[in-house]
């Protein structure tokens, strides 16, 4: 028997038990579908931080204090310190940052949303690299004039005012010590990070002087940096830590970190962590591939008779190990295609749910194919090899 007379024998056996054929590729269907659908929303994740933190000026630093040391008032950051850093040749642009907890009323009344208040400067758009969509960001006479003025984001000014298009609007913000009103100037497109799945309180943008003013502190939490020379951005990194504890007559009381290297632990991280949940998913494929296996036992002991029909015609062992072997790579295989279908739609539609965007990798796609394949070959090889090796005088006895 010929490959293609064993493909037809395959299908014809498949179509003939069609219910149990779909029970034993169950398995097989669910482990691929569940492998996909989790390594493309895992993919996707990564892929939407990595563009944020590109757009948030990822190749720069962000100074901060070290937390975990005794810090006295002396010590902490101030707008002081980040003109300071200013002046290093290889600083670019510098951005304070400094967050107080807020509330806002949203466009029913009764309701109020947490909300971050970040008080920085005209620098932090760029830095940070923000997408303002309607009106514009800080500018420095916001600074001096210590301006009521905010900027929010494109899904609080639709909470507010069911609209994006809000400029010159009052927004009024709570905090534990009373109520400020603030004019709306800009509206900027919320990152794609603040998902269904990863709710976040809104954030806005005000002057930092106002947000001195608000919460009288002059501390800033961090000092982003945009460096000029990304090659050179370590030795700038020393220097500026050695800058500040000269500055305040102290030492190794604060982080000067490359933000790129952030996104690289946090992209091994999700990595381990998309790799660890595949496993656990790619478990139901080898309890799939028991199934096979379990089936095509069946199949050996309902078919004996016709197995020893054909030994008796001149079927060789080879012929009878082949025929029932390609019946099981067919039947893993139609269980990998349909696994792969329903995971890569399964992956957008869950996608769709958490606000991620899959990203579905054509070798990971290939490598389940290949994988589907092989569990038909793994699995069937015993199964295939047991009908072979009956006796043609005994089999025949089963009629």
């Amino acid at each position: 028997m010929n490959f293609i007379e064993s493909f037809i024998s395959a299908l014809t056996s498949l179509f003939i038990n069609k219910m149990r054929s779909l029970l034993t590729m169950l398995g097989i269907i669910i482990g691929i579908a569940a492998v996909i659908m989790i390594t493309s929303i895992g993919q996707g994740f990564q892929a939407s931080i990595n563009n944020e933190f590109s757009r948030m000026g990822a190749l720069g630093l962000q100074v901060s204090m070290k937390y975990d040391e005794e810090l006295t008032a002396h010590d902490i950051l101030t707008l002081a310190d980040a003109e300071l850093i200013r002046t290093h040749p290889n600083v670019a642009d510098i951005a304070p940052y400094a967050l107080i907890n807020g509330k806002v009323r949203l466009k029913n009344p009764s309701e109020t949303a947490n909300i971050y208040y970040i008080g920085t400067n005209e620098a932090f758009s760029n830095v940070q690299g923000l997408d303002i969509k309607e009106g514009r960001f800080l500018l420095p006479a916001d600074l001096d004039n210590t301006a009521s003025v905010i900027v929010i984001d494109a899904n609080l000014a639709k909470k507010l005012f069911g609209r994006t298009d809000v400029i010159g609007n009052t927004l009024s913000a709570a905090f534990s010590f009373g109520n400020l009103d603030l004019t709306i100037i800009g509206v900027y497109n919320a990152l794609n990070l603040n998902s269904a799945m990863f709710q976040m309180p809104a954030i806005a943008y005000i002057p930092i002087t106002t947000w001195q003013k608000i919460s009288g502190s002059e501390y800033l939490e961090n000092i982003f940096v945009n460096v000029a020379d990304k090659s050179s951005i370590e030795r700038t990194a020393m220097e500026i830590s050695k800058l500040l504890s000269l500055s305040h007559a102290t030492e190794n009381k604060y982080n000067v970190e490359n933000l790129l290297q952030q996104i690289d632990s946090i992209n091994n991280v999700l990595g381990s962590i998309t790799a660890f949940v595949s496993l656990v998913a790619a478990i139901s494929l080898f309890v799939g591939g028991i199934g096979v296996m379990n089936i095509m036992l069946v199949t050996v002991t309902e078919r004996t008779y016709e197995i020893g029909i054909r030994k008796s015609l001149g079927a060789t062992n080879g012929n009878i190990r082949f025929q029932f072997l390609v019946e099981a790579i067919i039947l893993t295989a139609i269980g990998g295609i349909i696994g792969i279908i329903l995971g890569y739609y399964g992956g957008f539609a869950l996608g769709s749910i958490i606000g991620i965007t899959p990203v579905v990798s054509v070798p990971s796609v290939l490598l389940i194919v290949f994988i589907s394949s092989a569990l038909g070959i793994i699995f069937g090889v015993y199964p295939a090899g047991k009908a072979a090796k009956l006796d043609p005088i005994e089999a025949l006895r089963h009629a």
